[in-house]
């Protein structure tokens, strides 16, 4: 599921485009221009001021996807947390019950508790939504996906399947220490390796966003505001070059942060 934060995902690509005219930038000049006037001075003040607006905006369209992408997975690992805490508690019971020495009235009521810790954690995974998307039920296929360069390539935070886990768990045969120790062995142990999975994937994926996010940030309190660094003496054609360097230098700056740290990629892509 592709998430669009305020623009879609088409405006967001459209944004991105706005840095792809660059490298061609430079060939279509030819000869010098003429003597600059008042008006060009002002257009090329217009054009510096443009660049700033459009390298503003593909941040914060990137910013924000990130942001979006950051919060969904953020809800879904303290909801896998949460089933991971669920799992200790039923470890716990299941060890207790493969004790062959346990009344039967002990055994019922580790039983009981087992059944609602279980509930409880269905209950979790439920409820570990943000903006209805839910990444520990992995049947609503619910992957997120934003805008990671402005080549239109997406980042992914993958979903996770603790659903089908944890209703594995319900209507165990409990009733001797046999039955208890089979489903520790099996049953259980695999429950325990797929959410621990799920706990360090959406650790790592999050992780992730929230760098790619930080470095955004980072990279939008560089770009000067519309006053800053303006040299009054600047002639038309001096402020239109600055404006094409400032566009090649951000333009640059913004792959960069897409493409940096390539090994970082290979949790996020698919």
């Amino acid at each position: 599921m592709a998430l669009d934060s305020i623009g879609s995902a088409s405006g967001a690509i459209n944004t991105l485009r706005n840095l792809d005219s660059i490298n061609r930038t430079d060939q279509t000049r030819g000869t010098p221009p003429p003597a600059s006037t008042d008006g060009d001075i002002r257009a090329s003040d217009a054009a510096v001021t443009d660049v700033r607006q459009t390298e503003q905006q593909t941040l914060d369209t990137l910013r924000q996807g990130l942001s979006e992408a950051s919060a969904v997975g953020n809800v879904a690992l303290a909801g896998a947390r949460s089933v991971s805490d669920n799992l200790d508690q039923i470890g716990e019971r299941l060890q207790q019950l493969t004790d062959p020495r346990l009344a039967a009235d002990q055994r019922a009521t580790l039983t009981t508790e087992i059944e609602g810790l279980v509930r409880q954690g269905l209950d979790t995974v439920d409820r570990a939504s943000f903006n209805d998307v839910n990444l520990l039920d992995a049947s609503r296929n619910q992957d997120v996906e934003v805008t990671a360069g402005r080549d239109g390539g997406t980042a992914t935070v993958r979903d996770q399947d603790l659903r089908t886990g944890l209703e594995s768990l319900q209507g165990l045969d409990l009733s001797t220490a046999e039955s208890a120790q089979s489903a520790l062995n099996s049953v259980f142990a695999e429950v325990r390796t797929t959410t621990n999975t799920a706990v360090d994937n959406l650790t790592e994926d999050t992780r992730r966003v929230d760098e790619r996010n930080q470095d955004v940030q980072r990279l939008q309190a560089q770009v000067p505001t519309p006053d800053d660094n303006v040299d009054a003496t600047l002639d038309a054609n001096g402020a239109l070059q600055i404006a094409n360097q400032l566009q090649q230098a951000l333009g640059g700056q913004s792959l960069g942060i897409v493409n940096q740290r390539p090994e970082t990629l290979v949790g996020l892509f698919r």
